[in-house]
């Protein structure tokens, strides 16, 4: 099963460093806590299960802990983005920041949604993955 979750970690680390450059992307010189997010829990998840693969504990626990504390930071962050885009839709006719603003939500909720799926699994088989492992 480590291996399995290995892989899931690498899935994780990958998706977080896309998010980052689409972040980049769509929104420029604005997105600098998107890519800093991204790639340093792009190049953590990728770490974890690069370890966790070769049967090293302390790669599940890395990326267990990095997909609970990605979810919360994930998480306040969505929340902020959100209320954000509600008040940028009731005040402002400027089309593109609302715009802007609304990627930047949807980007946040999608790496909370996989942060939050993440260390779901990774709590599920925790007791498999942990006889498994040294």
């Amino acid at each position: 099963m480590h291996k399995n979750i290995s892989y899931l970690y690498a899935f994780f680390g990958f998706f977080m460093l896309a998010c980052g450059v689409v972040a980049v992307d769509l929104a420029g010189e604005q997105a600098n806590t998107a890519l800093i997010t991204g790639a340093v829990g792009g190049l953590m998840g990728l770490t974890a299960g690069h370890f966790l693969n070769r049967g090293k504990r302390w790669g599940f626990l890395l990326g267990t802990v990095e997909a609970g504390l990605l979810t919360l930071l994930l998480g306040w962050r969505s929340a902020t983005y959100f209320l954000k885009l509600l008040g940028q839709m009731q005040q402002s006719q400027d089309t593109i920041s609302t715009e802007t603003a609304g990627m930047a939500f949807l980007l946040t909720t999608a790496m909370l949604v996989i942060a939050f799926l993440t260390l779901a699994v990774s709590v599920m088989f925790g007791k498999q993955v942990l006889r498994e492992t040294k």
